[in-house]
């Protein structure tokens, strides 16, 4: 049986369909990722990636018979995820066998394009010399237009030229109603007029909602045609993610403010990531300030991690606390803000903003080196009055017992049940120091007991635990009402049962006075 009725220079060996390795476990990340947006994704389904010397069953995607591979993809109905990745590893001496190398490649890609199961689809570099992007995706054309369940649709790694641009234009002009995601990652080559091209083709099919320019050098006359896409109803998630190699590109604070602009007037984004793209100092105040003025902006996840500072300015604790002026009130509910240069002076200006966000339930302080031990311990201080935050990340700390007493504090002050009540009963989760919280088992199990959705509850079993179960307030117990008492016991007998003893010893009237024991039986009223 051929695959996908090739001409005589395209066929394919077809002595029967080959599966030479088993299916693989897909990233961890990635499984996330698909799991949030597809819920309909086969948990059985088939992994299929080709990661050039990586891949443990191909040290060397020279031995790839890709004809007879693709003949495999083009027979399965259960790869559902296909990547690609870095596999072209060849050099002059492998030249001459080209012909015979892109023409059994050619056969491979046409067989991808016939597999109608497909939902992940991931290409980054040519297999093999002689076979430009082009090419690829002229061949994957028709699989883009007609293969419904197709979710998403990454290419990478090569330039993009006008003819390669047109393609793919006219590839998503006309894909199938399935597609969400469109990426293009580490390509060379975008100018304004390609991606004019590629936003018009997104237009034309509304269902398109995620656009991904990882690792591309965006420039100014790039920027000004993003600004005018995000006018656009549809687009849900934006990502511009930098690299180390390309940390301060050419797109300049005017093509910045191109950007924000577009963002003050669109209602359906929800996620934006710049990390590591070099949006500067300017540009953060622009961001910040397209936000604040967007009452209608449905934005959930900010990600600026390593994005606002440039090479020559980093922001001032004033420019901070503009910033975080901007954003305060904002709907965000996932921010990350790690290595930007944030200090002590910045933390109470981000605490206040942050206090204010009454949706924001994920912060991400990754690599905050600047923040002290003293800066951190005021951070989660100030933080004892949030009602929302539910998770920190900041790594790179280093814990000291000033910042361990500020988490206690905050997490549950036993001065007194009104200090108790109004602690932090949301934050259930630090992370990365809890490898070294694990010898701080009280800030362990408080942060446990935060997880309860029930803040009443946490509040009650941190009262009865941290203060009427400590040796000098239990006197206090004599004197609870008799309709509350019992739940204290009932804690106590649950969760502190060797308590108990000590109770009794402490106020023997529990057990001595009849008339008022816990548990005396009344006699209930008749009812007439």
């Amino acid at each position: 049986m051929s695959s996908n009725n090739n001409s005589d220079d395209d066929s394919v060996d077809s002595s029967g369909p080959t599966y030479p390795h088993d299916p693989c476990n897909i990233d961890e990340e990635v499984l996330e990722c698909i799991k949030a947006n597809d819920p309909e994704w086969d948990w059985e389904a088939f992994e299929f990636t080709f990661n050039g010397g990586d891949h443990p069953n191909y040290p060397d995607p020279l031995s790839i018979d890709w004809g007879k591979e693709g003949f495999a993809i083009s027979e399965s109905r259960q790869i559902k995820f296909l990547e690609i990745r870095d596999v072209q590893q060849e050099t002059d001496e492998h030249h001459s066998n080209q012909e015979g190398r892109v023409r059994n490649t050619k056969a491979f890609y046409k067989a991808v394009a016939a597999n109608r199961s497909i939902k992940y689809l991931t290409i980054e570099g040519n297999i093999t010399y002689g076979l430009e992007m082009k090419d690829t995706v002229a061949i994957l054309r028709p699989f883009v237009q007609s293969n419904n369940k197709l979710y998403s649709l990454q290419l990478g790694h090569f330039t993009l030229d006008a003819r390669t641009a047109q393609i793919l234009a006219s590839a998503l002009s006309n894909c199938a109603g399935s597609l969400r995601t469109f990426g293009l990652k580490r390509c060379d080559g975008l100018t304004g007029r390609a991606m004019e091209k590629i936003i018009n083709a997104m237009k034309v099919k509304s269902n398109i909602t995620e656009l991904c320019l990882d690792e591309i050098d965006i420039d100014d006359e790039v920027a000004a045609v993003l600004g005018d896409a995000l006018t656009t109803p549809s687009l849900k998630s934006l990502s511009l993610r930098g690299d180390y190699e390309m940390r301060y590109g050419s797109i300049s604070e005017a093509g910045m403010k191109a950007i924000c602009q577009g963002i003050s007037q669109n209602t359906t984004l929800e996620t934006l990531d710049f990390w590591n793209f070099p949006i500067g100092v300017g540009g953060g105040l622009s961001l910040a300030a397209a936000v604040s003025n967007n009452l209608a902006i449905a934005l959930k996840k900010l990600n600026l991690a390593w994005a606002v500072q440039s090479a020559q300015l980093t922001p001032s604790p004033l420019g901070w606390a503009i910033f975080f002026d901007f954003l305060s009130n904002s709907p965000l509910q996932d921010l990350h803000l790690g290595g930007n240069s944030i200090s002590d002076d910045v933390i109470p200006f981000m605490v206040e903003c942050v206090n204010s966000m009454t949706s924001l339930t994920e912060l991400n302080l990754w690599h905050c080196s600047d923040v002290t031990t003293s800066g951190w311990s005021d951070f989660f201080r100030l933080l004892r009055n949030n009602k929302s935050l539910r998770k920190v990340t900041c790594t790179g700390m280093l814990l000291d017992m000033s910042m361990i007493e500020a988490m206690s504090s905050t997490l549950c002050d036993g001065t007194s049940v009104e200090s108790i009540f109004s602690s932090n009963h949301t934050l259930s989760s630090i992370e990365e120091p809890l490898f070294i919280l694990g010898f701080y088992p009280d800030i362990k199990l408080l942060l446990k007991m935060n997880e309860n959705d029930d803040k009443v509850e946490v509040a009650r079993q941190k009262i009865i635990k941290y203060y009427f179960l400590e040796q000098n307030n239990l006197h206090e117990l004599g004197r609870m009402d008799l309709g509350l008492l019992p739940r204290v016991l009932g804690y106590v007998d649950k969760y502190e049962p060797t308590r108990l003893y000590e109770i009794v010893r402490a106020i023997p009237s529990l057990v001595h006075n009849n008339e008022k024991t816990i548990g005396t039986k009344r006699k209930r009223k008749r009812r007439a």
